[in-house]
């Protein structure tokens, strides 16, 4: 992944969390076979997500090798927008990874994160103090 990619991936990652009290992480593997759920669950703990105060983290894990990739999401998240939602964050991203598009489909996936973040978890604006 070149530079340009992984600072287009942080720029969406900001964008979508700007305003919420959520988090979003990216995590691209090398590996060659893996089931990308189980290995997405695995990282989401190994870095800590689950112990975000507000349970509303998620993680966006591909394995472009394998051509796998799967989109997971903490508790306070995952009650608010359900099973259909991130079926179809995967239907969506799919014909993105599909075509090669890794970071196209990587900025899709946290763009409808971040959307989901923004309707259930925005932050209230900060009040003028003068």
């Amino acid at each position: 992944m070149t530079q340009d990619e992984r600072g287009a991936i942080a720029r969406a990652i900001s964008v979508a969390e700007d305003g919420t009290t959520g988090r979003i992480a990216v995590r691209v593997i090398p590996d060659k076979t893996v089931d990308a759920f189980e290995r997405a669950k695995h990282e989401f703990a190994r870095t800590g997500l689950h112990r975000h105060d507000e349970g509303n983290a998620a993680l966006v894990l591909v394995a472009p090798k394998a051509r796998q990739f799967a989109v997971v999401g903490d508790r306070a998240l995952h009650a608010r927008v359900g099973d259909a939602f991130w079926r179809d964050v995967v239907e969506e991203s799919r014909p993105y990874f599909a075509r090669g598009a890794v970071t196209e489909g990587i900025v899709h996936a946290v763009g409808r994160v971040g959307e989901a973040l923004h309707a259930h978890f925005a932050t209230p604006p900060a009040e003028d103090v003068r």
